[in-house]
């Protein structure tokens, strides 16, 4: 009994130790974070032009995902308005969509294709005649102002001089309605002041040189550093004196993920503390200011609270005082507070002239807030509050005035984050509905041609958009079982008089399910009687009213969004209130001003922040771990059975144990208890002999029963009978910091992305009309690609170089010939085993031959074949379409190249792959390496696919190689994260857990905490079998069970692989649920459910390197 209180006297100084540790490195990775926000604000904010002869062009890095709304804007000067210039371009890796901004003819253009084809490239020319700034004896006359705006296929475009102080005329135009999202990406290619030559430009958009200075440049309202390059090409200078806008100094905007941080105003005196403030917002809670110190917790907050404007002191020792309004004040009108602390000790809040106040007892303590800090409109996550009752909800709108003492504070000059000068109207594009709330608008311009909107939800059943007019017309877009329902009721008709009934005269369904999470775009297009519905823009289904019983019109008053209120009954269904996010709203080509509703309650008018949504439309922040986050460790039986006999062991000499002892280890009391008699042995004995040596004999049977929080117990049975083998285990993990080394010359990867392809032009049209010969090496891991292909303009005759069966195909028609013939290599070395292989393709005549490494073969081929160019490498371009009057469909490998190709030649002329004329998602060749997919460790990660239920069994199995002891492999959580699978690297152990409605049951092999970090090759099976685990490693058998017998897993969510993103629901299973241990290292041999892995059919990839694994 003394042995098992001593065991539990160590076990809780251990335990809290641990906590403090984890509480210390919360702390630390919330600050780091902080910091890299501020510091990327901080860097994008330096005020550097780019000034350019013509000559100039600079690529950036944009941060940025695809969606259905984007925002460009810059300042520029010039004195060349003679000439087209290029001064934006947004353009996809893999799609022909982008956004542009040029100058044409002396006027601004704004130009973006959201998908459709070149036909639907939307351009909006503004009627401002741009002048040489020579013209101008002013700086700030000689710059303009230029504001693009899309949302959806809607596009704006205002220009204007920068020292004009109005808003400028808005110039607006509309695509297709259906194409709503531009797929852009941060492997898209943004470019300012030109292109380089290599580059394909859009149709259509001007690609001279820019003669200026370009400063300010916003992407999606984030500033773009100018200094911050990837690459730079011209001669490329910067310019002084650009100016900015004028804003007035006393206005503020907060986008409400930030804060600003600022010293105390000297000489604090709780006998006369005033602070000044006015605001607007939509917001129902948020912090507006708070005056506190972290280290004694006293502090004076106001903040809104349901929006009402809440004033809280807390004076220490219990004592604390908080007033508050009756009335709501989230209007987005503007609203003035004043907050009085005086002696007494007497609180004192007016907002809009009406006056509150309380006061404390006398025997309250002296409020000192002398050394704390102030903050506005948020608290940054570093600072920690044990016990404070201030909300940490961060503020999005606009504050003006702020005084301290009458002192007006200079938020921008000290530490801030997420906060600009001045307040700009119009920027709500979302609006957060929280399943018991509506928001009503005027429906303005009121007749159907088309509607389009982004949404996202968890929800099986919701109301998305209903607006109704007279005689019960209407229509109506909600979720009904997950799939998305559009109704539509028309209006009479001029001619006849008709019945007004309720029921929809048309509807269309969905036959997918869209309520996963995740942002989709609707749009609905009315052609006539015709109503097509399109999500994610594509069509779902058409509906049409029939030429009798109405008209073909449907005319609208109000529009609701999210739910509708108590005194407004929805005709036909009942479907409840949304819980998700709307966002983008146009009607008819108008965008719907969502800071003007006629009436709303329980809607966050310009947030997301519903729980378990992703991804977020606005950026938010994970809680830090706390005690009751922790995870549960459940009830379970463990056994572990170990099948071989090697395992790294130090010590030996037999040693004979059979031990049984019972303890229930509480976090606070860690008293211990008596065990049941069902789960102990009867008997406790040792007998042993140790000495140093080289070799161990074990006999073991241990049952110990520990709890490992307040509220749960483990259950553990182990055996272990073997014969150990010593080997002495690697001191440290494999070294992999160093680079990886480049495959030297002219050597590019493909096949890392969708979709993959190098385009070569000919030096002439006539270069393999007659006599010709080109060659490359490749080096792949796939048996069948696409390597090479050329034709000409109406495809009527080609040459392809594909891997198909095993063997290097060469496939060849002309025009007019009966074709297609093929070559095919009769190489005795299979094309896909990972080393480097020669092709060589030679015309002499009416000879043709293919040499793959020493195998050579040959046919008869016309003496003139009409190809014209380019050369594609490794693939089609997207935009390649082939023709049905071709002879080319069908003829061809849909696979793009996975692998390299290095040393193309053509007619002995050596071509630099990454010099191509147009090149798409190709990347570095690596000299080393290896079958199986690379995870680079930076936040990189794969969605499998999503709303899976792992239900009463799953299987897992896949090989590994890392240098890391950390690291998520694959994980899984249901959609409020109390659910979840999870397979990671934790301490240099393989650790599989399940999380179910009882807690967590886990196992971890027995490995030594380097063996797998080691850069070797390690297989893994994991299995979940009802109420079991197994997992196996390099051989070695570990079992879980749960003692509560929860017999399925009923997760419905996304697979994550090698990480999961900060917006994915909490992975319960996971050792940290909010912040992944990204895995760092290669994945090969994946099965799912005894079904391989096709890594390019993942939902989704962030930055894995797909078609080989480098090696050090």
């Amino acid at each position: 009994m003394k042995d098992a209180n001593e065991m539990v006297d160590q076990m809780q100084i251990k335990l809290k130790s641990l906590k403090n540790k984890q509480s210390k490195m919360q702390l630390n990775l919330m600050a780091l974070k902080d910091s890299i926000k501020r510091a990327r604000q901080q860097a994008n904010n330096i005020r550097v032009s780019l000034g350019s002869a013509g000559s100039c062009k600079r690529s950036y890095k944009p941060i940025i995902s695809p969606s259905s709304t984007n925002s460009i804007s810059l300042n520029f000067k010039t004195n060349s308005t003679n000439k087209d210039m290029a001064l934006f371009l947004l353009k996809s890796a893999t799609l022909d969509e982008f956004m542009a901004l040029d100058i044409t003819s002396g006027k601004v253009r704004f130009l973006f294709n959201n998908g459709g084809g070149q036909t639907n490239t939307v351009t909006i020319e503004h009627d401002l005649v741009i002048k040489n700034e020579a013209e101008s004896t002013k700086e700030a006359e000689k710059w303009y102002s230029v504001v693009a705006n899309r949302i959806g296929s809607t596009g704006s475009l205002a220009v204007k001089k920068l020292s004009d102080t109005t808003d400028g005329k808005v110039i607006s135009k509309s695509g297709l309605a259906q194409y709503s999202k531009l797929d852009v990406n941060q492997n898209s290619h943004l470019y300012m002041a030109g292109v380089p030559s290599n580059i394909q430009m859009p149709v259509g958009v001007a690609n001279g040189g820019f003669v200026g200075c370009l400063g300010d440049v916003q992407l999606d309202n984030k500033p773009i550093g100018l200094h911050n390059f990837l690459t730079s090409d011209g001669y490329c200078n910067g310019c002084d004196n650009v100016p900015s806008a004028t804003v007035l100094g006393s206005e503020f905007q907060f986008g409400g993920s930030g804060y600003a941080e600022l010293p105390q105003v000297p000489k604090f005196d709780v006998k006369d503390y005033n602070v000044d403030l006015e605001f607007r917002t939509f917001w129902e809670d948020a912090l507006l200011f708070a005056s506190l110190d972290a280290n004694t917790g006293q502090y004076v907050s106001v903040e809104l609270n349901n929006g009402r404007v809440v004033m809280k002191v807390y004076y220490g020792s219990g004592h604390q005082l908080e007033l508050g309004t009756k009335k709501q004040y989230n209007t987005n009108q503007w609203v003035v507070v004043k907050a009085r602390l005086q002696k007494g000790p007497e609180a004192i809040l007016t907002v809009n002239g009406q006056t509150n106040n309380n006061n404390a007892s006398p025997d309250t303590p002296e409020l000192d807030l002398k050394n704390g800090n102030l903050y506005f409109g948020g608290i940054p996550n570093r600072v920690v509050l044990p016990g404070v009752n201030i909300t940490r909800k961060p503020f999005l709108g606009c504050m003006r005035f702020l005084a301290i003492n009458g002192n007006g504070q200079k938020l921008l000059r000290n530490i801030h984050l997420d906060i600009q000068g001045g307040c700009v109207q119009n920027k709500t594009r979302v609006i957060g509905m929280l399943g018991d709330g509506y928001t009503q608008y005027p429906a303005d311009p009121s007749q159907l041609e088309d509607v389009s909107f982004s949404f996202k939800t968890r929800e099986n059943d919701a109301l998305l958009v209903y607006a109704r007019g007279k005689n019960n017309q209407y229509y109506m877009l909600s979720m009904e079982s997950g799939k998305l329902v559009a109704r539509f009721k028309r209006g009479p008709g001029k001619r006849r008089r008709r019945r007004y009934r309720r029921a929809a005269d048309t509807m269309v369904t969905s036959t997918k399910t869209f309520n996963d999470g995740y942002v989709h775009g609707v749009a609905v297009i009315k052609t006539r009687r015709k109503l097509e519905v399109f999500v994610d823009d594509q069509s779902i289904g058409f509906g049409r009213f029939s030429k009798t019983g109405g008209g073909s019109k449907i005319e609208t008053e109000i529009i609701y969004i999210g739910g509708v209120p108590p005194s407004v009954s929805i005709p036909e269904v009942t479907v409840p209130k949304l819980r998700g996010c709307l966002q983008d709203f146009v009607f008819n080509k108008h965008i719907l001003n969502l800071e003007n509703p006629m009436s709303y309650e329980r809607a966050d008018i310009g947030r997301c922040s519903v729980p378990n949504l992703v991804p977020a439309f606005t950026t938010t922040v994970a809680p830090p771990l706390t005690t009751q986050s922790m995870r549960t460790v459940r009830k379970s039986t463990m056994t572990v059975s170990q099948s071989t006999s090697t395992v790294s062991q130090s010590t030996s000499q037999p040693v004979e144990v059979t031990t049984t002892t019972g303890m229930v280890m509480d976090e606070t009391t860690m008293s211990t208890t008596k065990q049941t008699p069902e789960m102990t042995s009867p008997s406790t004995t040792l007998k042993s002999t140790t000495t140093m040596a080289t070799t161990t004999m074990v006999a073991m049977t241990t049952t110990t029963m520990v709890a490992m929080t307040t509220t749960t117990m483990v259950a553990m049975t182990t055996t272990i009978p073997t014969t150990v083998t010593t080997t002495q285990a690697p001191p440290s993990c494999f070294r992999g910091d160093q680079p990886f080394e480049k495959e030297p010359g002219a050597a590019a990867n493909f096949g890392d992305y969708k979709s993959s392809t190098a385009e070569i032009p000919l030096a002439s049209e006539d270069e393999v009309k007659f006599n010709w010969d080109l060659s490359v090496d490749f080096r792949t891991y796939f048996d069948t690609a696409l390597i090479l292909y050329i034709s000409n303009k109406d495809q009527s005759a080609f040459v392809a170089l594909q891997l198909a069966d095993g063997q290097v195909h060469l496939r060849f028609r002309d025009a007019g010939s009966p074709g297609p013939y093929t070559l095919t290599s009769k190489s005795k070395q299979l094309p896909n085993d990972g080393d480097w292989h020669m092709i060589a393709v030679q015309k002499q005549d009416d000879k043709i031959s293919l040499t793959v490494d020493s195998d050579k073969q040959s046919t008869s081929i016309s003496k003139e074949i009409d190809l014209k160019g380019p050369i594609y490498l490794g693939g089609l371009s997207s935009s390649y379409v082939l023709k049905d009057s071709g002879v080319v469909k069908g003829e061809l490998v849909s696979q793009i190249f996975k692998g390299c190709l290095r040393n193309f030649t053509l007619n002995k002329r050596l071509i630099p792959v990454t010099q191509s004329q147009v090149i798409s998602g190709v990347s570095d060749c690596y000299k080393k390496v290896d079958k199986g997919v690379y995870f680079s460790g930076d936040e990189t990660y794969a969605l499998y696919t999503t709303n899976v239920v792992i239900g009463s069994s799953y299987k897992i199995e896949f090989d590994f190689r890392t240098v890391q002891q950390q690291g998520v492999i694959l994980t899984i959580s249901n959609r409020n994260g109390d659910l979840g699978m999870a397979l990671e690297l934790f301490g240099g152990k393989m650790r599989f857990a399940v999380a179910n409605w009882d807690g967590i049951y886990e196992v971890q092999s027995d490995d030594d905490e380097f063996a797998l970090c080691d850069n070797k090759w390690h297989s893994v099976k994991a299995e979940y079998v009802k109420d079991t685990i197994i997992l196996t490693v390099d051989g070695k058998s570990m079992t879980a069970s749960s003692l509560d017998g929860s017999q399925e897993l009923l997760t419905n969510d996304a697979i994550y692989v090698g990480g999961y993103p900060e917006w994915s629901a909490p992975q319960s299973a996971t050792v940290d649920v909010y912040y992944p241990a990204f895995f760092k290292g290669c994945i090969r041999n994946m099965k799912l459910k005894g079904i391989d892995v096709d890594w390019y059919k993942f939902s989704s990839i962030r930055e894995l390197k797909l078609s080989s694994c480098p090696v050090y």
